[in-house]
Parts: C-alpha cells; structure tokens; sequence
C-alpha cells in the first residue's frame, strides 16, 4: 500500500490533496485540531469539531467552519476523515485519515488521562503519525497537571497573603480556564481579561464549570488574583500594578531560564496541558505507529530520540529553537503555536 506524503508550508499538507492541517493561513481547507492553534479563527475554510468552533467564537464571533461530530466521518474526495478526542480542552481532536494510502493519524494536542476540563482522550492505532512536538526535547519533564495547578494555588495564596497581587499569565484559551477554576475551588477570587472572560462563558455554556470568575476592570483588591493572557503582558492595564504585583508565568517553557527572562516576569510554574517528552514516547508507543514525522520546536532532537529506539522517524519542520527566543522589548515570547 502507498504511503502519504506531507509538506510544511504554514502548516501540514497532505500532498496530492486539498487537505492541510492546524495550516496558519487563509488560502487553503485547514483541518483545526483546537482553539489554541494560533491564527486558527482566521482561516477562512476550516473543518473542526462543534466545540473548537464554539470556543474560536468567543474570540471571533465570525467565524465559520465545516463541524463534524468525534467519531464520525466526513468525505473529503476520495478522504475519510475522523475526528478523535484528544482530552486537551473542549473540542480538540486528533485527525484519522484513510484513503491517503495508508491512514495517518494527525495529532498537535493530547492528553494521555482525562481530566475534568475537556471530554477523555481517545486512542486509535495507526501506522504513520504526524505529531506536533512543542516539548519533545529530554530536558522537559512536567509534573502532572493536578501537582501543577496545586502549586498555583499555593503559590496565590502566599502572594496574597504577603500583600501582593498575584498576576497568572496564562494562554487565554484552555489552560486559564484550568485556573481559574483551581482558583475558585480554593476560595480564592479571581479577575481576569475580557478575552478570558468570554472563553469562560462558552465552557460554561459547553458544560465544563471555569468556577466564578470577574472581569477585570483595573486596579486590584488585596484578596483577589488575576489571570490575563501570556500575550498581552505588556498591557499597561497590568503594568500599573506594579509594584504590588508578582507576575507568574504558567507555561511548560516556565523549566527554560531564557524564556523566562524573555517573558520579563518574575518567576514561572510548569503548568502545561502539552506531553513531554516522556509522555510523547508513551503516546507514539499507544498509537503503534511505524512511521513518525515530527513537527514543530525540538522536532529533531524527538525524531533522533524514536531512531534510537527503532522508529522509523524524520523531522517535518523545525520551527525556532528556545535559544534565539527574544521578545523584541514587547514582553511578548513569540515563535510557536503552542503557548
């Protein structure tokens, strides 16, 4: 049987087709793996589950999408397309594709244990893998995301109780929903960015609980902690805080001293829904795959880590390595899809 064959270009191609995946572009039929893709409520042809659209709403109301519910097929051509649950945050999903040759699975984004803020991961075998490695280098290791988010309440309830406010930086999508919820089951109250404030509606809406959450509307109460997004941490809305506030970075790049410098915050906790690459190797190994391409930051250091253990593995695309991060004087990390 043939084998499928990819390019990067922005995103992942399926060569010989019109099917692109997580593709940062407006010219081509993008498969949305979830709402944490960068630049995916702009696509303008998009496929992607029922809540992958609802939640890129929140942040733009107009966008469109073909939806297809997990585990049923859709017909693209001669394709059949599947969408599986990934257990990263509503909506997201891993890609079969049949028809290509032999089927592949696509997969930016999982979970290996559900957890209560997306539906539970599922697990298919396929033997080509295209995966997303965002932190596929050995020198990543996380502790589990319940350790994590323990940390962070910890961490509020000492700044708080120092008399300082403690500012969360945190993707505005998924991993603030995570705190804020961790935050208002400990009693501690919570301020967060308009932007967050809406994603917080839509899993309510979708029936996963983001706990009592205000809006922030400037200055800061001596018992409240505030969660905004890792990208606008330059705000001035925020930087007036100072210098009461402690800005702490919520990223699996937390474990990485440059990004953090970068970033220009104080301190950072490795808070991460993303595998590392301990649990990259786990997936791979449930998957069965035979043939891995590797995408994305550490792509080569991954593939080299599956050879040595006999996977046929090749880097697709390797985007910037943590080394030439640089924030430009914008207090903004950029570079990867995956913050």
């Amino acid at each position: 049987m043939s084998e499928a064959r990819f390019d990067f270009e922005r995103g992942v191609h399926l060569l010989g087709s019109i099917l692109w995946m997580d593709a940062a572009r407006r010219d081509v039929l993008s498969f949305v793996s979830s709402a944490r893709i960068d630049r995916a409520a702009w696509v303008h042809r998009a496929v992607c589950t029922d809540r992958t659209r609802t939640l890129l709403r929140a942040l733009r109301p107009d966008f469109q999408a073909l939806v297809v519910p997990f585990q049923r097929s859709l017909m693209l051509g001669p394709l059949e397309l599947t969408m599986v649950p990934a257990g990263y945050l509503p909506g997201s999903s891993q890609l079969l594709v049949q028809g290509a040759g032999e089927p592949f699975l696509y997969v930016a984004h999982v979970s290996l244990r559900p957890h209560r803020m997306a539906e539970p991961p599922g697990f298919v075998k396929a033997p080509t893998l295209v995966l997303r490695t965002p932190y596929g280098d050995p020198r990543f290791s996380f502790p589990d995301r319940e350790e994590a988010l323990a940390q962070v309440v910890d961490r509020a309830r000492a700044l708080l109780g120092a008399g300082r406010v403690p500012v969360f930086l945190a993707s505005a999508v998924g991993k603030a929903q995570e705190v804020t919820r961790a935050l208002s089951d400990a009693g501690v109250p919570v301020a967060v960015h308009r932007s967050i404030h809406a994603v917080c509606r839509q899993y309510r809406a979708l029936g996963f609980e983001p706990g009592r959450v205000s809006q922030f509307r400037g200055g800061a109460r001596h018992d409240q902690a505030i969660v905004w997004p890792e990208g606008m941490r330059g705000s001035r809305a925020i930087i007036g805080l100072k210098p009461r506030a402690t800005f702490v970075w919520l990223s699996g790049l937390a474990r990485a001293s440059e990004a953090i410098a970068a970033m220009r915050v104080d301190e950072g906790i490795p808070l991460t829904g993303h595998l590392d690459s301990e649990g990259l190797e786990r997936f791979v190994e449930r998957v069965e795959a035979r043939r891995v391409f590797t995408v994305g930051h550490w792509s080569e250091s991954f593939a080299a880590t599956l050879s040595r253990r006999g996977v046929q593995a090749q880097p697709l695309h390797r985007e910037v390595q943590l080394s030439l991060f640089g924030d430009g004087g914008t207090g903004r990390y950029e570079g990867s899809p995956f913050r």
